[in-house]
């Protein structure tokens, strides 16, 4: 029985093992193939997902892009390119810190694919990680050795970290496998000077110079390093070479003219400097900037004005249609208040150029220095066509035509100029000032009254408006009391000043107080009234008004002699009459 049992169970077991190894094996490769078929599916969907992501960022749509890049992270997060992605979109966006976590995702998961690396590195630099990115590329630089793009990212990163000396070490081990290089040995010898390392910056520019011996640049760079250094003669035979290799240099006599004059030799300085000037290798911006300088110091002595006018004729001689050369020259000769000269050459300027902001503002102020209006309407209009939105220019016109009556032109442009001004409350009173004063002359009252009374009340002791309104009202006749306050303010402000102290006798006389008049008016003339046409004929209606009738009339004779008085002046004389 136990036997029989034994043989049961062990043939029992065989036939299973039989049933079992031959029936399902039909149904396995059934179950096979059907997961093999949705895997296929699956990827190739996955595929499709990818590619359409892949097409968006190419067509710069980059938020459908992110989201469909998102998708396939969902969905495959094994899959890292889609990391890659993500991040190059954001970091396109500076979106720094997503692009960043992408990156890194990306690297985590193929840590030696160059791609991520140097996108990783990148980004965290950009993030001012400079440490963290000098480690990334080392880890690309032991992955692509002969790449030397590679060298000069991780010199950055040190660079910016201020380790000079690391990114010096890694610059050598560029030049040991390429050789000495100009630009390497450049920025070693900066770094160098940045560590104040002044003896190793020479040896590497010695080292340079013997690898490139007829190298302009690096000679003189060379030469100027022994300058620091102390070492004049190595850098006169220095220069010595440069002059036989390349005797037109320019620059090389700009380098020598600043030697020169350090040393205190000042007369082959400018020698040197002259010679720099004729050559055609040094820009004309720079000679302009040289000349340019000498404006600050031209009154110093009669050489350093003859070294002035010499380079400034060498130009003109030279550049005879620059117009910024004629404006220097202007420029010389106004430092020397020679304002005739200067407004001579700013004219040949704007003949030549008339885009030149400055020297129309400098004509424009010499002619209201020298009291030129006829040239004054004229540059002021010609500026005006140029720089239609500079108040300055209308301000200038506005006055010019108030000058000449023209009261309406001068209206126009004051108006139009007052609307440019901005952050300026300077100019923007002197329009408010001329502004009154025009709608005074047009005899538009209510606007000239409400704009004097609107600067009184930002500036109360504005000293041309407390004497400009109180005349105006006492001509006509109105608010004589306020117009009385108003002057003896001003006066009191400005005290012995002629024209102040006529206006106040004049408001007086509207008033009747004929004594007080008299005694101001003789004030006056004490302060320079005597040349003035309308205080004298003044002084000869008070004392016609207090009955010195002869005396009156020899006062108007004496302002008619002097210049212009009032329309009735003439008649006053003729008729020995009082007329107002």
């Amino acid at each position: 029985m136990r036997l029989f049992i034994i043989l049961f169970v062990f043939s029992s077991t065989v036939s299973f093992g039989q049933w079992k190894s031959f029936y399902p094996e039909k149904e396995n490769a059934k179950s096979k193939q059907f997961q093999n078929d949705k895997n296929e599916k699956k990827t190739l969907l996955y595929n499709n997902l990818f590619f359409n992501a892949i097409k968006q960022k190419s067509l710069e749509n980059f938020d459908h892009a992110i989201k469909l890049f998102e998708k396939c992270i969902e969905e495959k997060p094994e899959f890292f390119e889609a990391y890659y992605q993500l991040s190059l979109i954001n970091k396109k966006y500076n979106r720094i810190l997503e692009a960043k976590d992408q990156a890194f995702q990306a690297v985590s998961g193929q840590p030696k694919n160059i791609w991520y690396l140097r996108n990783y590195a990148d980004l965290l630099f950009l993030n001012q990680e400079f440490s963290e990115s000098a480690k990334s590329y080392n880890k690309i630089i032991e992955i692509e050795p002969n790449n030397e793009f590679n060298y000069y990212k991780l010199a950055d990163t040190y660079i910016y970290s201020e380790e000079y000396s690391k990114a010096i070490k890694v610059y050598d081990r560029l030049e040991q496998k390429k050789g000495v290089d100009k630009m390497i040995s450049m920025q070693k010898h900066k770094l160098y000077l940045q560590l104040r390392n002044f003896s190793k910056a020479t040896k590497t520019l010695e080292n340079l110079s013997q690898n490139f011996p007829d190298d302009i640049e690096v000679l003189q760079i060379l030469a100027e390093a022994y300058i620091l250094a102390n070492k004049q003669a190595e850098a006169m035979k220095i220069y010595e070479k440069i002059s036989e290799n390349d005797p037109n240099n320019g620059q090389l006599n700009l380098t020598l003219a600043n030697f020169y004059r350090d040393n205190g030799d000042f007369n082959k300085s400018f020698s040197e400097l002259k010679k720099a000037f004729q050559s055609d290798k040094v820009n004309i911006e720079t000679k302009l900037t040289i000349l340019a300088s000498y404006l600050s110091i031209i009154n110093t002595n009669d050489t350093i004005k003859k070294q002035a006018f010499q380079l400034a004729k060498i130009l003109e001689s030279n550049y005879s249609q620059n117009a910024e050369v004629y404006a220097i020259y202007g420029d010389l000769f106004y430092s020397l208040n020679e304002k005739e000269e200067s407004k001579k050459y700013y004219k040949k300027s704007l003949n030549i150029k008339q885009d030149i902001k400055p020297v129309w503002t400098q004509i424009l102020f010499l002619d209201v220095e020298s009291a030129n209006y006829d040239s004054l309407i004229l540059y002021s209009e010609k500026a005006i066509l140029y720089y239609p939105s500079e108040p300055l220019y209308y301000y200038f016109f506005g006055v010019s035509n108030s000058y000449f009556k023209n009261y309406e032109e001068a209206r126009v442009a004051l108006e139009t100029g007052i609307e440019y001004v901005f952050d300026n409350d300077a100019l923007n009173t002197e329009f408010q000032i001329s502004l009154a004063d025009n709608y005074n002359s047009l005899e538009l009252f209510s606007k000239s009254d409400s704009l004097y009374k609107l600067i009184l009340k930002n500036n109360p002791e504005n000293i041309l408006v407390l004497n400009n309104y109180s005349y105006y009202l006492s001509l006509r006749k109105e608010n004589l009391i306020e117009a009385k306050e108003m002057s003896k303010k001003c006066n009191d402000l400005e005290p012995n000043n002629g024209t102040y102290q006529d206006t106040y006798a004049w408001v007086l006389y509207c008033l009747g107080e004929y004594e007080k008049a008299k005694l101001w008016l003789e004030k006056a003339l004490k302060n320079g009234g005597e040349s003035s046409a309308v205080i004298i004929e003044h002084y000869g209606d008070v004392l016609f008004k207090m009955g010195q009738k002869n005396e009156a009339v020899i006062q108007w004779k004496k302002s008619k002699s002097v210049g212009e008085g009032s329309k009735f002046l003439d008649k006053k004389i003729i008729n020995e009459e009082l007329y107002e």
